[in-house]
């Protein structure tokens, strides 16, 4: 890839790893990269270092950014609001970029913060203009979005995903539940139960554990129990959003098929997106409306 012939790069930081989009002139992708999780600081300067294969002296290049956590939680927008609001300029010194943020969303009642998921809610309402009901975007968190009239109402965020990481790695059930196939009777088992008593999740984790030093229980069966009540601790808390409203799903695999699949069983026929192209499209609407105000 000849640097010269990129246009403006778009940056995704709120995925697992960090996606890097670089276009030419005509607006298409020239190059898809991702940085994988952990390779790479937060901080500005470890993200110009990634982008330097990107980057020519001869000209300045606008960096799109979405997900960025170090930025000031304070200038995010409060809700009602659209997801995508103006651009932010983050101080850099290298002159070869102009580095701008989505600014994400935040709400007071209850407290909450969305970054990088109002992205790809803008991008996805680029797709469906006249979409009325909620968006579930699951990334390193979830977050349950009423949309209505093209505007995020409210939303009511949860740490399923990292939770998820966390206890599959935790000395607790890293043998007993680490990440790997499904056994979906079991899933939906567990769903339905933490669904009926949430009270209960912390001992079936005790269980789970149990269950695998008794030989009771194989780590498929502790995974598929494990994620099942924790997706049915999360349906049982997001009920307002998702009882008898349009459902969207934006999430990567195994996420979006696990919560599609809880919410079936609900009687919820959601459907599912793929979070990439929708986090691309948002931050390709940003681009586009920052362009505008600029000429």
């Amino acid at each position: 890839m000849n640097p010269r012939n990129v246009d403006w790069i778009a940056v995704d930081f709120a995925a697992p790893g960090i996606h890097i989009w670089a276009h030419d002139t005509d607006g298409d992708v020239v190059q898809h990269d991702i940085i994988p999780p952990g390779s790479v600081g937060a901080e500005l300067g470890a993200m110009l270092h990634v982008l330097e294969p990107y980057l020519s002296n001869d000209q300045t290049v606008p960096v799109i950014c979405s997900g960025y956590s170090p930025l000031p939680a304070l200038i995010s927008l409060p809700v009602p609001s659209a997801p995508a609001g103006t651009l932010s300029r983050l101080a850099v010194e290298d002159p070869r970029v102009s580095v701008l943020t989505t600014p994400g969303l935040k709400q007071a009642r209850p407290l909450g913060l969305m970054q990088g998921s109002a992205t790809a809610i803008s991008g996805f309402l680029t797709g469906t203009p006249d979409f009325d009901g909620v968006v579930c975007t699951v990334s390193k968190n979830a977050h349950w979005s009423h949309i209505s009239a093209g505007e995020v109402v409210s939303f009511q965020s949860f740490l399923t995903p990292e939770l998820a990481g966390q206890l599959t790695s935790g000395p607790a059930q890293k043998n007993s539940a680490g990440p790997g196939d499904l056994d979906e009777h079991v899933f939906d088992i567990a769903v339905d139960a933490i669904m009926t008593r949430p009270e209960r999740f912390a001992a079936s984790l005790a269980q789970i554990s149990a269950g695998a030093a008794l030989k009771e229980i194989s780590p498929t069966a502790g995974y598929s129990q494990l994620v099942g009540g924790l997706i049915g601790m999360e349906l049982s808390g997001a009920r307002p959003y998702w009882l008898g409203r349009q459902v969207a799903i934006i999430a990567d695999d195994p996420w979006g098929a696990l919560y599609a699949r809880a919410l079936k069983a609900q009687g919820v026929q959601a459907t599912i997106e793929p979070r990439a192209p929708q986090v691309l499209a948002g931050l390709r609407h940003c681009y586009q409306e920052w362009c505008a105000k600029k000429n």
